[in-house]
């Protein structure tokens, strides 16, 4: 009689403890939950970008307050609207009583991350920010402690800027916005290089 041969066990066969009793109920449980946070989330959903119609309405305070939180309805992630306008922040220095030349931050900034191989976002942004916080808080009436904060932020991005130039800044600095409408794609002629316009952010005293 020829004995039976027990194959080997199969490398890739599954293996592990079988679960408990305990153990799948709170596996179940769990599950159920998913799911009926699932549902909710759905029907918040749903509700939320349906047309108005009663049951939206009736619910909409729920349904803001469970959706805007996480997800705002905010289109312009998906399709931003393009730049109108090329942006440059320039400034001088007044050493000794005498003011210098304009040097364009901008254009500096451009100049440092162009043809880098994983250019820093954060580091990009942090002028232009700087300058649309300060004057997002000037456009703001009653608003003079925002204002200033602002401001004193964008000038220590300034002093920054002109310290890694090499530049000194003196005793104030000057400065002022250069915006150049983009032209239109196919535009020929003298509307293809618009000129400039410089818009006067005054005089900041700098610290000593």
């Amino acid at each position: 009689m020829a004995e039976s041969v027990i194959p080997p066990p199969d490398p890739l066969a599954p293996r592990g403890t079988p679960l408990g009793a305990s153990r799948r109920g709170i596996v179940r449980w769990f599950a159920a939950f998913v799911a009926f946070v699932a549902l909710i989330h759905s029907s918040m959903l749903l509700l939320y970008v349906a047309t108005d119609f009663p049951l939206s309405k009736t619910y909409a305070k729920q349904v803001n307050g469970w959706m805007r939180p996480l997800f705002p309805q905010d289109w312009s992630i998906f399709a931003p609207e393009p730049s109108k306008f090329n942006q440059h922040l320039e400034v001088r220095a007044n050493v000794d009583g005498k003011f210098g030349r304009w040097i364009d931050l901008t254009a500096h900034d451009n100049a440092a991350y162009r043809g880098e191989l994983l250019p820093s976002i954060e580091d990009q942004l942090v002028l232009r920010r700087a300058m649309s916080q300060y004057r997002t808080s000037a456009a703001r009436q009653n608003a003079p402690q925002a204002t200033a904060r602002s401001a004193r932020y964008l000038l220590n991005v300034i002093l920054v800027r002109l310290d890694a130039m090499g530049e000194k800044p003196g005793q104030a600095v000057q400065l002022r916005l250069k915006s150049t409408r983009i032209p239109a794609p196919g535009t020929k002629g003298s509307a293809a290089v618009p000129r400039p316009q410089y818009q006067n952010l005054g005089y900041w005293k700098v610290r000593s």
